[in-house]
C-alpha cells in the first residue's frame, strides 16, 4: 500500500483541528447560555401620534359636518376651545362658538344646514327624528330642504321646521328668543303654548314668556339714530348714542353690540379722542337685511395757554 504524500496529511490534520475547535466553541456557547438563561427584550418604544385639534369622530357620534368657517370658530372639548375648520366633523359632545367676525355653516345632510353668525354659542345633540341645537346666544339660521327634522331650543323655547322650512332663531342677553319663517312653517314654542309661523312672519318670547301673535315681517329695517352735538368740547372723553331699532334687531355701533330694548330703544357710548371721530351704527333683523347710519362728531383740543406778561402795559 503506497503512504500517502506529506502534504495530504497536513490537510486532513488541519481539518480535524478545525472542526474539533468549532465543537468546542458550540458547547461553551451552550453551556454559557444554559448558565445564563434566554436573554430578555429590550423595551419596546411606542410611536406617539401627534396631538390633534380636531379628533375625528366615530361614525356613530357624528352629528354636523362643517362645510364653511371664517374668522374665529371653536369647538369646546375636554375643557378646551379648540379651532375647527372646513371639513372637520361635530358630535353631539360638542359645545361650539364664533368670535366677532366669525362664521361657520354646519351641514347635517346634503338638505338640512344651519349657518352660525358672529357671537354664537351653540350645543349639539341628535334625536331619532332629527337634530337639536341648543342655542345658548346669538343668532343661527336653519334650511331645511327634506322632510328631515331640526329643531332649535333655547331659554326654554323650541322651534321646529314643519317640512321644508328656512327659518332663524336669535337669542339676545336680556333672555328675549325671537324667531322668523323666511319661508315654509316653523313651530314656536314658548311659555306653555305652541304657534304655527306661515312664511314670512316673526314672534319673540320676553324671557320664557308664551310668544307674541304673528305678525309680517316689516318690508323696510327700522333704524333711527338721535346723534349728539357735532361739536363736542374739550375734556369730553365719551358720548352718547341713542336711537331705536325693531326688539329683535341686532344694532351695533362702531362694531360693539349695543342692548336693544323691549321697545326698541337703543343707548351706546362712543369713546372720542381729539379731532374727527367717525360714527356707524347698524341694524340687522331676523331676515339679515342691514340698514346703517353714520356721522362725524368733532371733539376739540384744549385751548391754547396763555402767557402773562409782567411788562406794565402803559409802557407800550
Amino acid at each position: 500500500m503506497t503512504a500517502a504524500p506529506p502534504s495530504r496529511k497536513l490537510g486532513t490534520t488541519l481539518l480535524v483541528v478545525s472542526g474539533l475547535m468549532a465543537l468546542g466553541a458550540a458547547a461553551l456557547v451552550s453551556r454559557r447560555f444554559l448558565a445564563l438563561g434566554p436573554r430578555a427584550p429590550g423595551p419596546t418604544v411606542a410611536a406617539l401620534a401627534p396631538p390633534s385639534a380636531a379628533a375625528p369622530a366615530r361614525s356613530e357620534e357624528a352629528l354636523f359636518q362643517v362645510t364653511a368657517a371664517t374668522g374665529t370658530v371653536e369647538a369646546q372639548r375636554g375643557g378646551l376651545w379648540l379651532p375647527i375648520k372646513k371639513g372637520d366633523t361635530l358630535t353631539r359632545s360638542d359645545v361650539v362658538r364664533t368670535a366677532a367676525g366669525g362664521r361657520a355653516v354646519l351641514s347635517l345632510s346634503a338638505g338640512t344646514e344651519i349657518e352660525l353668525r358672529e357671537r354664537v354659542e351653540i350645543e349639539l345633540d341628535r334625536l331619532a327624528k332629527g337634530a337639536t341645537v341648543d342655542l345658548r346666544r346669538g343668532k343661527v339660521v336653519a334650511r331645511v330642504s327634506g322632510n328631515e327634522g331640526l329643531a332649535i331650543t333655547s331659554r326654554d323655547t323650541r322651534t321646529a321646521n314643519e317640512g321644508p322650512a328656512h327659518f332663524v332663531v336669535l337669542s339676545d342677553e336680556r333672555g328675549r328668543v325671537s324667531v322668523a319663517a323666511l319661508s315654509g312653517k316653523a313651530t314656536f314654542t314658548a311659555g306653555g303654548k305652541s304657534l304655527t309661523l306661515p312664511e314670512g312672519t316673526q314672534s319673540s318670547s320676553e324671557a320664557g314668556a308664551a310668544p307674541s301673535d304673528p305678525e309680517r315681517i316689516p318690508e323696510e329695517v327700522l333704524l333711527e339714530v338721535v346723534w349728539p352735538a357735532a361739536e363736542q368740547r374739550h375734556g369730553v372723553a365719551e358720548t352718547e348714542v341713542q336711537g331705536r331699532a325693531a326688539p329683535s334687531s341686532v344694532v351695533t355701533v362702531n362694531g360693539a353690540r349695543a342692548t336693544v330694548g323691549a321697545d326698541g330703544h337703543f343707548t351706546a357710548t362712543v369713546p372720542l379722542k381729539t379731532g374727527k371721530n367717525a360714527v356707524d351704527v347698524a341694524a340687522e333683523d331676523l331676515s339679515g337685511r342691514t340698514r346703517q347710519s353714520s356721522a362725524t362728531l368733532v371733539r376739540h383740543g384744549a385751548p391754547p395757554a396763555l402767557t402773562p406778561e409782567s411788562t406794565d402795559l402803559w409802557k407800550k
